[in-house]
């Protein structure tokens, strides 16, 4: 481009205009901005809760892998295992029961990686200590030192055995459907068989652990194959994130040609004063589809930056939803550490300004009378 035209660009995108020209020349993209604002939260929103549900079956579910025998030999490093048991039982508390899901782990259980992820408060001292839920302690008007009894059904023996138990603990329910009724207890309670859970850390890959143990013989599952429905709803959101990304695109277009009808509109004298100094229609279509992509790009990076500053702060309104009592978020966890997804944020821009690159010059080429 000549310098001319570098000048009149800078000039229509508000080089040297007030604030008001600028504020006008971009509300034709106000509602790209708006929207753009919005999918940014939604990806990232979407990305922090698919990612903490997913670890949060690891940390209460069952571990990353669930082994038959005692795998400590052939764990990678970094990796947990600890021996539970499993069983049901009532619990009768002063306010009420409830049937409950029993796991019966060791002293050490909630260090490491649980004691990191998890929010867990209380001694864990008493006669018989368990750790409860908070949704549960709640039900059950039950805190940290409190006792209550429960009537543990021994499957192998066909009977139910009384206990009287403390509240030792209390771990905050990050996903209720998973949580809110999963009592710890300890190991010697249960009389069912050990088996091992295994907790990698983030990103280890789950699904060469299990295998590396069945080929020393232990029966050896993932998290993805024991809780599949629960695992389902993970990429389930994941998968809406595709969605998305062509909605942008889709909405891209239309407002990205509709804003460069209006920029010709707009600049109707501007455009006949250059073809009569000369300027050709495809330099002049030149010019626009740079004004147009120039404006696009900024109500896009705008948005972006709107979305990010809505996404920090959707843990605090997931957390008010929360404590109203809602069941809404039953199925989804109730907090979430916000996990920005740098890459499809910068890929949704991209698919953005290419999809409204293709549209503005689709546009240009159909709006001949304005050009002359």
């Amino acid at each position: 481009m000549s310098d001319a035209q570098r000048l009149y660009i800078a000039r229509k995108c508000g080089s040297g205009m007030g604030a008001g020209y600028i504020l006008s020349s971009l509300l034709p993209l106000f509602i790209l901005f708006l929207v753009t604002a919005l999918l940014t939260f939604a990806l990232s929103f979407i990305n922090s809760m698919a990612s903490s549900i997913d670890r949060m079956i690891q940390l209460m579910g069952s571990g990353t892998v669930y082994a038959l025998a005692d795998p400590s030999a052939y764990l990678p490093s970094g990796a947990e295992s600890g021996a539970v048991r499993s069983g049901t039982g009532l619990i009768y508390a002063g306010e009420g029961e409830s049937a409950v899901i029993l796991k019966g782990v060791g002293d050490g259980y909630f260090d490491g990686m649980r004691a990191a992820e998890l929010e867990i408060s209380g001694s864990g001292e008493g006669m018989n200590p368990a750790v409860i839920s908070s949704e549960l302690a709640e039900e059950l008007s039950l805190e940290a030192g409190d006792r209550f009894t429960l009537l543990s059904w021994e499957a192998e023996k066909g009977r139910a055995r009384p206990y009287l138990c403390t509240v030792g603990r209390i771990f905050a329910s990050v996903y209720p459907q998973l949580d809110r009724y999963l009592v710890y207890v300890p190991s010697s309670m249960l009389s069912s068989r050990e088996a091992y859970e295994i907790l990698l850390p983030r990103d280890m890959d789950a699904d060469s652990v299990r295998n590396e143990l069945i080929s020393h013989g232990i029966p050896a599952y993932t998290y993805m194959e024991l809780y599949a429905s629960l695992y389902g709803n993970v990429r389930s959101s994941i998968m809406i994130l595709y969605v998305i990304l062509a909605f942008v695109a889709l909405l891209a277009a239309f407002f990205s040609s509709d804003a460069a009808q209006v920029y010709l509109s707009r600049d109707r004298k501007d455009i006949r004063e250059l073809a009569m100094l000369g300027m050709a229609s495809g330099e002049i279509r030149g010019i626009y589809f740079m004004i147009t992509l120039i404006a696009v790009a900024i109500a896009a990076l705008a948005g972006t930056a709107a979305g990010l500053i809505l996404s920090a702060l959707s843990p605090m309104l997931l957390s008010a939803v929360s404590s109203s009592g809602s069941s809404l978020l039953d199925y989804y966890v109730t907090s979430f550490t916000l996990r920005i997804p740098f890459g499809a944020i910068a890929l949704m821009i991209l698919l953005m300004l290419s999809v409204s690159s293709l549209s503005i010059l689709i546009a240009l080429r159909r709006i001949k009378g304005t050009l002359q």
